[in-house]
């Protein structure tokens, strides 16, 4: 998988941007790719024991795109995450 990208193809919590890391990013689009069911979404920041969203159970339209920036935070400390529900999962994840 190419550095930013992150497909999915199941409702799981996937790591974006591992703690510790020190990556940095600006902007995640996410991409429901599944033209004929919604995906649930939450986007998350962690420290290993609390969680605080940026997005919190939004539901993307099939064949739908969203785009979440500002996206800034400390991955030193931080990682994000983004939590899918629903049936037929396919989300893809471009984060610049």
């Amino acid at each position: 998988m190419e550095k930013g990208l992150v497909n999915i193809s199941s409702a799981t919590t996937t790591t974006l941007i591992e703690q510790y890391s020190r990556k940095s990013v600006r902007v995640v689009n996410v991409c429901n790719c599944n033209q004929d069911e919604n995906v649930k979404i939450r986007l998350f920041l962690d420290d290993g024991t609390n969680q605080t969203s940026f997005v919190e159970n939004l539901n993307i339209p099939g064949g739908t795109t969203l785009e979440i920036r500002d996206v800034v935070f400390d991955s030193s400390v931080l990682s994000l995450k983004l939590q899918t529900q629903g049936t037929g999962v396919d989300v893809n994840v471009i984060m610049r």
